[in-house]
């Protein structure tokens, strides 16, 4: 690329984070600099968890002429260290800056309130938003005509309207790649984005509430460009591990199980030999399909199980009953799948006769399996009431959340259920401290470069 006039370059920024274990390639960044350079615009994209934390980044913001930072906040417990770092980092140097991501699109006002060092927060997907943002504010236009963001023009908070979402995602440039080689030697998995949303409706997932606000809850890539992008990546990149990150790869059933075989298929018919993982709900676990995608390389299942308490998935709005739980857990392991399984012990309104229910499914699971890593679960795991939830909706209905999206919390409806929580939490952080002395983590997880699992 040619010389680029100052302060008519983006950077995009993803923070570090104490609480994360293990790096990982930011696709939604990757998407904004592919969308970003195929308007023209020169973009670096600066990945600080991979660099080894914050030591470089003033450095190259200030030296490398850029005219907007855009940051994704992905995760809302790391959301106050985030706003911190870029609060000092716009201090050093001045440059605007825009952030984004489902936390920051359900909590805008209040982050733009108590942080005054951000300018901008885009609103839902920002591959259009972003670049026509950047091109508005190197050519002095008015911002306030952007569609997508909220905004402060000195103490004055404004909003435009909402920006729907992509409609086709096959006009999408495939995501830059700029990290791929060194997440390659740490991870040896390569990230994919197949579709964006789901078709449930669980209280406690952001995900339903983000994308039913700027248009269809799920949208779904065409078969052949999956298939020629990964096709782009094992040429390219040698890559050979697979991590599908949509929410729900399968997408329930219809066109969704069709894609899916699509997908196996045609990883067949190339010879690929390969592994990969994704995510899914019980309801969509098949025993046809998931042996068709294990012969293509599926070795690994995310599995949203949640409760074995029905009326814990009821409360969920899950959509899904207890034996439909433990019939998809039977069919993976039947498969010999690696399964990871999602798990919420405590909510606000936890009974004891759910977390009976809850131990006795869970010692099911362990007797029919054969597996003990599948009832393994986090024994103090609550439900986190994120930004834009139902769950988050009915505790301030109810008075009893506390605090504000950056640091909240909530006490059990039952007083005996919370004190137990809070025992619990004692005895299991005194074990975690324990195992990580000794060198293990936490929980079991698959290994990639073996094929096994790792304790």
């Amino acid at each position: 690329m040619g010389e680029t006039a100052a302060g008519r370059r983006v950077l995009l920024l993803n923070p570090a984070w104490k609480r994360l274990e293990e790096p990982f390639e930011h696709l939604g960044l990757g998407c904004l600099a592919a969308s970003l350079r195929r308007a023209g615009i020169d973009t670096v994209i600066l990945d600080e968890p991979l660099c080894g934390g914050r030591s470089g980044t003033l450095q190259l913001v200030r030296e490398g002429g850029f005219g907007l930072i855009g940051v994704s906040v992905t995760f809302q417990e790391g959301a106050a260290e985030a706003l911190t770092a870029i609060t000092r980092l716009k201090a050093a140097t001045g440059v605007p800056v825009a952030i984004g991501g489902i936390y920051p699109t359900f909590a805008a006002e209040e982050i733009l309130s108590l942080y005054p060092a951000v300018d901008f927060i885009v609103k839902g997907e920002g591959e259009e938003t972003l670049p026509e943002l950047a091109e508005t504010l190197f050519s002095g236009g008015d911002v306030k005509r952007v569609p997508g963001l909220v905004g402060r023009t000195g103490t004055e908070l404004w909003e435009t309207p909402d920006r729907p979402g992509v409609a086709d995602l096959d006009t999408l440039p495939w995501p830059a790649r700029d990290t791929l080689p060194a997440v390659l030697k740490r991870t040896g998995v390569a990230s994919l984005l197949s579709s964006r949303g789901c078709y449930g409706r669980c209280s406690f997932c952001s995900v339903d509430a983000f994308f039913s606000r700027f248009g269809a809850k799920m949208r779904r890539r065409s078969t052949e460009d999956v298939l020629a992008e990964m096709e782009e990546l094992i040429g390219r990149y040698g890559v050979s591990n697979f991590s599908f990150n949509d929410a729900n790869f399968i997408g329930g059933k219809g066109r969704g199980r069709e894609r899916a075989r699509e997908i196996a298929g045609g990883i067949l018919q190339k010879g690929w030999k390969i592994k990969f993982s994704i995510e899914c709900r019980v309801t969509d676990v098949d025993k046809e399909l998931f042996s068709l995608l294990k012969q293509a390389g599926l070795c690994k299942v995310f599995l949203g199980v949640e409760s074995g308490s029905q009326s814990v998935l009821d409360r969920f709005r899950k959509d899904a009953t207890v034996e439909e739980n433990m019939r998809a857990l039977e069919i993976l392991s039947g498969l010999d799948l690696f399964v990871a399984m999602g798990f919420i012990m405590f909510d606000s309104k936890t009974t004891f006769a759910e977390l009976n229910e809850n131990i006795q499914f869970l010692q099911q699971v362990k007797a029919v399996t054969g597996r003990p890593y599948l009832a393994q679960v986090d024994p103090v795991s609550k439900l986190l009431p994120f930004a834009g939830t139902k769950a988050e909706a009915d505790l301030k209905a109810e008075g009893r959340y506390r605090g504000n999206t950056l640091s909240f919390s909530y006490c059990l409806k039952d007083p005996k259920v919370e004190a137990l929580y809070r025992l619990l939490c004692l005895f299991t952080g005194a074990g975690r401290k324990l195992r990580t002395l000794r060198g293990k983590s936490l929980y079991r997880e698959y290994d990639w470069q073996t094929g096994t699992i790792k304790d």
